[in-house]
């Protein structure tokens, strides 16, 4: 609910619509329920039964095969409203498995779907005409803002724009006040019922992902510009983030006193909003403390970033306790990773130095450890997520931990040394031989780079690139989806500089 790609009250409210029908008729064209979205959304939400042979990678893919084979029969000539939402469950499926390429095609094919039908022009002449319901220009305004927020998730997740659905002047998602005072219950977090607010909240998210699209145009387009114009390219989206928190409406907010109470849906804005916080300076993690031009203020993105990090796991700890990691959104994943990511990077500053304050480092690789954690339990829902631990895990045992060790052995801490040289195993059941986690026949083959690129036991030969905006060219990555990664370009160099800009690289 936090993307509101579903609405509840109106996917059943169609769907008995469409089985009240008689079998030797013809069942009626409804906007929020199809066969096809209804296999679809089955294909992801199987991974969170707890039932073993639901949650199954098997089981899950007779559903998505399912809704391809609809697609195939019916989307073409009576493509709607479901048919959109549809692929974008379906590219979530695949996401979920590290199938890249169907992942990016379903998604792609969402986008350009809504596009054809006109998501994101304003509606209220057709309506007028009477060729749509008024209803539906609220429907179709939430779908567009739907679509919008998942390609900005994959812009995110990939480092780069993917040129999907534009803000255009189209108005913000419509605020359903009667909808958002349902409560929302969830007795084994025990909390009181509370409104549920999700148009509120995918309000805010929308407004949030306006914000994270320039982000990943900034990052796209640097190569093509000065530095001056990035600086003040970060200092107006930095102000416009610290804006939207600032302006964040109190139901919505996330205080000490209301955090063990907050829903999900809250819990994810949040954690979006200090992800998008992440992504906007990490890139410049390295750099000294900058002044803002004509301005008293300074920016310091080592500190961002750390505190970005910081309320990121905070956030994660709080969901945890309420819902258990099980039941994590899949999104979560990318977030995890780019915290873990962060401190990674200060494990690595904090032995640049002459001095090294032990005490500090053992912290700072904890925090790596517990993103590590929180994505092997979220691996018991997501493969993916099981993968994307491992991956965290790689880099601080075969590219991060020997630095430290030989630096520290450098500086004559050699007891210190002896406690760190250690790997640490990766995440119990995933299957080495089977990259995806789909069934065997399932699973597609490969291009062979791609393997060589994931496998970090048949070497990460590509060498850092010197200059840090061509790396961000140049790098595209999908750490997020647990799937082909440039993680490899990370080489063998030892210094600092080159490690930290290797990192920003490949997240």
């Amino acid at each position: 609910m936090w993307t509101f790609r579903v609405v509840p009250s109106l996917f059943l409210r169609d769907m008995y619509r469409a089985l009240s029908i008689p079998h030797s008729e013809v069942p009626p064209r409804t906007p929020h329920y199809s066969p096809m979205l209804h296999n679809a959304i089955l294909s992801v939400s199987l991974a969170f039964s707890d039932e073993p042979y639901l949650r199954d990678p098997k089981t899950r893919l007779c559903f998505a095969t399912a809704a391809k084979s609809l697609h195939e029969l019916h989307a073409y000539t009576k493509a709607d409203l479901s048919t959109v939402q549809a692929m974008g469950f379906l590219s979530s499926f695949y996401s979920d498995f590290g199938e890249r390429i169907p992942a990016e095609l379903y998604v792609g094919m969402s986008s350009r779907l809504g596009m054809i039908l006109g998501l994101g022009l304003d509606a209220t002449p057709w309506a007028a005409a009477g060729l749509i319901e008024t209803d539906e220009i609220r429907w179709r305004n939430w779908t567009h803002w739907t679509l919008f927020c998942l390609d900005a998730t994959w812009a995110l997740y990939l480092g780069w724009d993917l040129g999907g659905p534009s803000r255009r002047s189209i108005q913000m998602p419509f605020v359903d006040s009667d909808m958002d005072q349902n409560p929302w219950y969830y007795a084994p977090a025990n909390i009181p019922p509370q409104p549920n607010y999700l148009t509120l909240v995918f309000f805010e998210t929308s407004v949030l992902f306006v914000i994270a699209r320039q982000i990943s145009e900034l990052v796209h387009n640097s190569v093509r510009r000065n530095a001056t114009q990035v600086e003040k390219q970060i200092a107006k989206i930095d102000l416009e983030l610290n804006n939207w928190k600032r302006q964040l409406p109190p139901q919505l907010d996330i205080t000490l006193e209301n955090r063990a109470s907050s829903t999900p849906q809250r819990l994810m804005l949040h954690l979006t909003y200090w992800w998008c916080s992440l992504a906007l300076h990490r890139p410049f993690f390295d750099y000294p403390v900058q002044r803002i031009r004509h301005s008293d203020s300074e920016v310091n993105h080592a500190k961002l970033c750390i505190h970005a990090a910081e309320n990121i796991l905070e956030l994660v700890e709080t969901w945890s306790s309420l819902y258990t990691l099980r039941l994590a959104v899949l999104t979560m994943q990318g977030i995890i990773f780019s915290a873990g990511t962060v401190f990674l990077l200060c494990a690595l500053q904090a032995t640049a130095g002459p001095r090294i304050d032990c005490d500090k480092l053992q912290a700072i690789l904890a925090q790596v450890q517990t993103c590590t954690r929180y994505l092997h339990e979220m691996g018991g829902t997501w493969p993916s997520a099981a993968r994307t631990g491992n991956m965290l895990q790689a880099i601080l045992n075969n590219k991060i931990r020997p630095v430290i060790v030989r630096r520290l052995a450098h500086t004559g801490m050699q007891i210190f040394v002896a406690t760190l040289d250690r790997e640490i195993p990766p995440a119990p059941g995933m299957d080495e031989g089977n990259e995806t986690g789909l069934p065997a026949e399932a699973a597609p083959s490969y291009v062979p780079e791609w393997d060589l690129q994931l496998d970090p036991a048949r070497g990460w030969s590509k060498p850092p690139l010197d200059n840090f905006f061509e790396q961000i060219q140049n790098a595209p990555v999908a750490f997020g989806l647990g799937v082909q990664t440039s993680l490899a370009s990370m080489g063998a160099a030892a210094d600092f500089r080159t490690l930290t800009t290797s990192v920003h690289q490949n997240v």
